[in-house]
């Protein structure tokens, strides 16, 4: 297996500033929480546990055959922006032409490999490349991606709307798409509501997962509660540590001291409708023109277009 490339956004001192920084706003950026072999392993669990049945697989492959069937290239690259454990990035490859170059990426390096590991089970002989980069920072990613990866590009998006406020991680995502690119994203939905799908989050399996990061930095005795939240026209779930007893965090050769009664965001999840969706991709020039849909309707994958206007 080809040894993953690192981005200056995700090398070992940039992290720890990060790290602090994090720590010093008292909210966690959603890459700290898969960077070490044990959290990929409890987000895999989790992610095996509540989203990977076959309903929830399904409209993956819809959305690949569709793409598929108007995608002219036999060489292109299929781009994955936070490829995680590669499941769902592998379903659009299938429905490729063998030719097609595979570059999963991520911030977790151990989430590269699983992907890369997953894709050589039924690609041998495919170009994959592998590349770790914070796609929230670094700046250079256009030209970064253009040493490693071919003209043509299909990008997948999945699972990253959903964890982060659309104001961050939208410019990020309109600085590397180009005219000619096509565009397969996912995003939660939530049809009936917040209320139904509760149980996704608030469960041991995603507390287990969260609570790593304070308990890697020292953090005795608290909670992680999961909330509902409200940020302009759109909800979410949000996943704050609550601290039981004072404490001191330390990253990058700083200390911070939280007391009890303080907490920590670890994570949000925003949830959206195929129409806050539309309406929330629109000032970014991205315009959804297919829908595949779960049958309960609570996750969808899109095949987009982008224009810069």
């Amino acid at each position: 297996m080809n040894e993953a490339l690192v981005h200056p956004s995700q090398s070992p001192a940039q992290v720890e500033i990060d790290r602090a920084e994090c720590i010093r706003q008292r909210n966690v950026a959603a890459k700290f929480h898969y960077e070490t072999d044990r959290q990929a392993a409890l987000w895999l669990k989790l992610h095996e546990r509540h989203a990977s049945s076959g309903e929830m697989i399904q409209p993956y492959g819809e959305a690949a055959k569709a793409l598929a069937s108007i995608w002219p290239y036999s060489d292109g690259s299929l781009i994955a922006l936070g490829c995680g454990g590669g499941e769902k990035d592998i379903a659009i490859l299938k429905a490729l032409p063998k030719g097609t170059h595979f570059v999963p990426t991520d911030v977790s390096k151990p989430l590269v490999l699983e992907a890369a590991q997953i894709a050589g089970g039924f690609y041998s002989g495919a170009a994959v490349t592998l590349l770790v980069f914070d796609l929230a920072t670094a700046d250079d990613l256009p030209e970064f991606l253009n040493q490693h990866a071919g003209p043509n590009r299909i990008y997948t998006f999945f699972g990253i709307i959903p964890n982060f406020p659309p104001r961050v991680i939208l410019p990020r995502l309109r600085m590397l798409l180009r005219p000619e690119d096509r565009l397969l994203l996912s995003a939660n939905l939530a049809p009936n509501g917040m209320e139904p799908i509760l149980p996704q989050y608030d469960n041991d399996e995603t507390r287990e997962w969260l609570a790593e990061f304070p308990k890697a930095h020292g953090v005795g005795k608290g909670e992680v509660k999961i909330t509902v939240e409200t940020d302009g026209d759109l909800q979410h779930f949000a996943a704050h540590f609550h601290f039981q007893k004072p404490c001191v965090m330390e990253a990058n050769g700083k200390h911070f001291e939280f007391c009890p009664g303080d907490s920590l965001q670890l994570f949000v999840s925003y949830r959206y409708t195929v129409e806050s969706l539309a309406d929330t991709l629109e000032p970014y020039g991205i315009a959804i023109e297919d829908s595949f849909l779960t049958t309960n309707g609570e996750e969808g994958v899109f095949i987009a277009g982008f224009n810069k206007h």
